[in-house]
């Protein structure tokens, strides 16, 4: 069985964090949607737009380069109030095709709490067969 997506649970940040990051390879891969979540469901994501940024790099090296959303800058407006869900605080969906192979996501919440980032990579350019390419220590399949 070709699988056709890989998911990966990027980073997870110490109790009571500002903020989490993450480097993530695409190699392989043509799209890629990037999960920003947090167990604290009366916070929201920091007013500062800057604060959850979405780089990528050639190498994985310390020259990232901002990536904007349609050339406008961020796709969202942060605002001073809290999300009171469990859901994902923002999701990155991300056509690979033409973009470097690293992708670096920072999130920040406006409150401390533990955040987490995982990465689903579809689209592999010959398919997942093994459990190390789907992203799993064991694989069952059915």
């Amino acid at each position: 069985m070709r699988q056709n997506s890989k998911f990966v649970l990027a980073a997870v940040s110490a109790t009571n964090a500002s903020n989490v990051t993450a480097s993530i390879d695409t190699l392989g891969f043509s799209f890629a949607r990037i999960y920003c979540l947090s167990n604290g469901v009366n916070t929201g994501l920091s007013t500062t737009t800057a604060n959850n940024t979405l780089a990528e790099n050639d190498d994985n090296s310390t020259n990232w380069t901002t990536i904007t959303a349609a050339g406008s800058g961020t796709a969202y407006t942060a605002t001073t109030t809290t999300q009171t869900t469990t859901l994902a605080k923002i999701i990155y969906e991300v056509d690979l095709r033409g973009r470097r192979r690293y992708l670096r996501p920072t999130f920040t919440l406006n409150a401390t709490n533990e955040h987490m980032i995982a990465v689903e990579l579809s689209e592999p350019a010959d398919g997942c067969t093994t459990a190390a390419e789907i992203g799993t220590a064991f694989l069952s399949q059915v």
